[in-house]
This record gives C-alpha cells, sequence and structure tokens, in this order.
C-alpha cells in the first residue's frame, strides 16, 4: 500500500507561523525552491497536509492479487472508504507491507483519521511495534535491519534490485500538490499504483528473508 498526500489549505495563523518556520529552517540547510520546500513540509506533516489518494494491491495466496485505489472528492470520504477495507473481517489477519510506511504512511493515516473521527477497529493496522514483522512488514527498515543509518530512499532500493523506479513518471511524490491544483487526479492515482507496483515487486524479492 501506499499514500499520496497534499497540503491542506485554511490552517490558523499559528500553523501557518509554524509552516514558515520549517520552511525557512529546511532552506538554510539544503537550499531549493522556496515553494517546493513549503510543499514538502505541508504535504510530510499529518498537521499540514492530508491524504488524496490510497493505493492498494491486496495479495492472494494463490498467487493472485486485486487492486484498488481510493481517492474520494474529500479527504474524509477517501478515509472512510479506505478504511472501510481495513476494518471489514476479511482484513482482520493479513499484514500490510509498505516502504517507511511505520515512518510515514501510517502514522499520518491514523492521524488523520482521528482529525475526521474515522473508525479504526483493526488493531493490526494500529500495531506500530518495532521490530516486528507480525501486522506490518515495512521494507524499508527491513533492509535497513532497524538502524536509521541504514535507510535508503525507495528509489535507490528499487534501482539496486533491478525495479523499474516509479519516481520516473510525469507525476511523482514531489508533485502530487501540482497535479492536484491542476485536476490531475488520473495522473495521482496511476503514481500511486506505480508504487504499489514496484512495492509489491520489491516485496516478491525479499519475502522469502522475513520471517
Amino acid at each position: 500500500m501506499d499514500i499520496e498526500t497534499i497540503p491542506q489549505k485554511g490552517l490558523d495563523e499559528v500553523v501557518e507561523a509554524e509552516v514558515a518556520k520549517r520552511t525557512e529552517r529546511r532552506l538554510e540547510q539544503s537550499g531549493g525552491d522556496p515553494a517546493e520546500a513549503e510543499s514538502l513540509i505541508r504535504s510530510t506533516s499529518p498537521f499540514f497536509g492530508e491524504v488524496v489518494c490510497v493505493g492498494m494491491r491486496w495479495l492472494k495466496g494463490d498467487g493472485t492479487h486485486r487492486d484498488n485505489v481510493i481517492c474520494e472528492s474529500s479527504e474524509h470520504g477517501t478515509l472512510e472508504r479506505f478504511f472501510d477495507v481495513v476494518n471489514h473481517e476479511s482484513a482482520q489477519s493479513v499484514r500490510f507491507v509498505h516502504y517507511n510506511g511505520l515512518g510515514f504512511d501510517i502514522p499520518f493515516l491514523i492521524v488523520r483519521a482521528a482529525h475526521h473521527g474515522t473508525k479504526i477497529t483493526n488493531k493490526k493496522f494500529t500495531d506500530l511495534r518495532r521490530f516486528s514483522y507480525k501486522s506490518h512488514i515495512d521494507l524499508m527498515q527491513f533492509l535497513a535491519n532497524w538502524d536509521f543509518r541504514g535507510r535508503i530512499s525507495f528509489d535507490i532500493a528499487c534501482r539496486s534490485f533491478g525495479i523499474p523506479s516509479p519516481k520516473e513518471g510525469t507525476v511523482t511524490g514531489a508533485t502530487v500538490g501540482k497535479a492536484f491544483n491542476k485536476g490531475n487526479l488520473e495522473g495521482i492515482k496511476q503514481y500511486a499504483m506505480e508504487d504499489v507496483e514496484a512495492t509489491h515487486k520489491l516485496f516478491e524479492k525479499l519475502r522469502d528473508y522475513i520471517s
């Protein structure tokens, strides 16, 4: 699974001041385009950003799979549909596979669900314990052996295993906000599923080594 996020609109002035402070700090450390730096700050925090799309691939025991991409007209609608799937009785025994999901996607989804009052009844989804693959299989953490010094980007991980990188398309994580503002929801959906496809391929390379 993989989520795509965009900046929130209508934040109050205190929160906007915090965004400005963090943006300035990032520019001092890394330089770059101010607008892109601000968009990144807004999109990567559940306090400044929101979920626009969730891509999923349900892997079945017979080797087949079923895809689903959820991108409703509102974040609330997207979360309600997503957690309808997660909370369903058929999902109570699944494990969730992602890349840096424990560091980003899953906490982001939980915080935004709490914001909207969206129920999460699947306890495996909210089981964020480290050093375990019982509920979540975070491929980044597996490759790094849970050591932050060994973490690498999804792009590099894919390239290292000969998997086409989803970061080469017309829409990327850095341009999701621009695509949304232009009404390019289909492009965002496609990018989300390209991420899911690459995550699946990486998982297939690693699954026999994950205990």
